[in-house]
């Protein structure tokens, strides 16, 4: 009964995003974040009705259809004027409103820790319900803020997606510093735009990860009360602590992708997540208090290093995503949410039938299947093989060291101008100092600077 309402929530939420999307880029985004802002007040109301009058089946799907509805409309818009108001390029402020966000969401399993701390550490249906009616009481706050976003406010074209741009490529040896600008299409150019080609990269990956974290993540409570013998204290708990563990490896990612880039972060941590499922796996569940202790630290390690990635590569998303477009993508989430939904009832089937460990392992290798959009994702930006931003700061002044050594400095100079400027802008602080003509000085005068030295 439980999964059916949330089958019907999934469901309304996928169906009330098409058309959300579509309005979040044809209308102004404030006026559809009020229009979800109405939808979410009548769910809430709804749904503590069906809460306290014990109301039947039939109003409970009533009200879990009205609250997809809410976050079906709430999902495209409110991320669309976020990344409206994001500079292009500012991974940092994506990072810090996950970090939030994630922060945040600890607070529900932290107030039912504390609740059924007072009720008694039991699965009782009335105080279930007592917990779900003072949870639901604090929708009011997202509600309210939703009416108080401004379009206007928002930022310009400097939030606008990213345009075909030049790019400095090495057509000779490193010695011979001989640099030649060509219109920026990635290592791997071909007849699909960047636009297209990059977005579809990182949804396809998301998409396939979700199907494949969906099989497992709705259970692992359910593993911890039945094969570890947890309590619901003990399980509330868990769910509290991870929320801190993803804030804090996010911000681990953000600063990891100034090495390695934002692609390479998260094919690092995925790589991660793997390992861990895999270790989950073949941990014994009853093998005392050391493998309990393992078991709790590779679920909580696992779910921060598989989920720290997800603002950087939504930067990356919303930097390819013109804003027109940026509605109808962001509603695309809402699929990705549903392949998770639907993906449960597989991952229930599997352990009814062949148990938690081995489903585990399918999981690990349903994951691996979406490391290959993020290799061909790795090639085709700037951040990847081909991007000079992306490589180590030794070696990236090594690299601008040999071109001012080179021959002839003042073209070399002109040349890699656009090089050293991309990589200011990608690296969020100046490449070599002095690098840049200030007060008037031009290129032929920082070349003369540099040979005097």
């Amino acid at each position: 009964m439980a999964e059916t309402k949330k089958a019907m929530n999934y469901n309304v939420k996928l169906f009330a995003a098409v058309p959300a999307g579509l309005l979040t880029d044809k209308c102004r985004r404030d006026t559809v974040l009020r229009i979800a802002a109405g939808i979410g007040l009548v769910a809430g109301l709804t749904l503590a009705y069906c809460l306290f009058f014990s109301a039947p089946v039939w109003a409970f799907m009533i009200a879990m259809g009205l609250v997809g509805s809410y976050k079906g409309f709430n999902n495209p818009a409110i991320e669309s004027i976020f990344a409206d108001s994001v500079q292009r390029g500012k991974s940092k402020l994506f990072t810090l409103k996950y970090a939030v966000t994630s922060v945040a969401s600890c607070f529900g399993p932290a107030l039912s820790v504390i609740m059924f701390l007072f009720l008694g550490d039991q699965w009782r249906a009335p105080d279930c319900r007592i917990v779900l009616l003072v949870g639901l009481s604090l929708m009011v706050v997202p509600v309210v803020v939703m009416c108080c976003f401004n379009d206007d406010k928002s930022l310009g074209e400097s939030s606008e997606a990213k345009r075909p741009a030049k790019r400095v490529q090495s057509e000779a040896e490193l010695r011979e510093a001989q640099w030649a600008q060509e219109e920026h299409q990635g290592c791997c150019a071909g007849a699909c735009p960047p636009t297209v080609l990059i977005p579809a990269l990182i949804l396809f990956s998301d998409l396939i990860g979700s199907l494949a974290s969906g099989m497992t993540i709705k259970f692992f409570g359910l593993f911890f009360y039945e094969r570890c013998g947890l309590s619901p204290v003990a399980v509330s708990l868990l769910a509290t602590v991870a929320p801190f563990l993803v804030s804090g490896a996010s911000f681990a990612a953000q600063w990891g992708s100034k090495w390695i880039g934002r692609v390479g972060v998260s094919i690092l941590t995925r790589a991660m997540d793997i390992v861990l499922m895999i270790v989950l796996a073949y941990l014994p569940p009853k093998g005392g208090n050391w493998a309990l202790a393992a078991l709790i630290g590779s679920h909580l390690l696992r779910k921060a290093v598989a989920n720290c990635t997800r603002p950087l590569l939504r930067s990356v998303l919303m930097d390819h995503v013109p804003k027109r477009h940026r509605g109808k993508v962001n509603a695309l989430d809402s699929v990705r949410t549903f392949s998770w939904s639907g993906s449960a009832a597989l991952g229930g089937l599997l352990i009814e039938r062949l148990d938690f460990q081995q489903t585990f392992i399918i999981t690990a290798a349903i994951k691996a299947v979406s490391f290959a959009p993020l290799l061909v994702l790795l090639v085709l930006l700037e951040e990847g093989t081909c991007c000079f931003a992306c490589l180590p700061g030794w070696k990236r002044r090594h690299l601008e060291q040999s071109i001012l050594d080179a021959a002839d400095p003042e073209a070399n100079l002109a040349l890699a101008a656009p090089l050293i400027a991309e990589a200011d802008r990608e690296g969020d602080q100046p490449a070599v100092n002095g690098m840049h003509a200030t007060n008037g000085e031009t290129s032929s005068d920082m070349a003369s600077h540099t040979n005097s030295r």
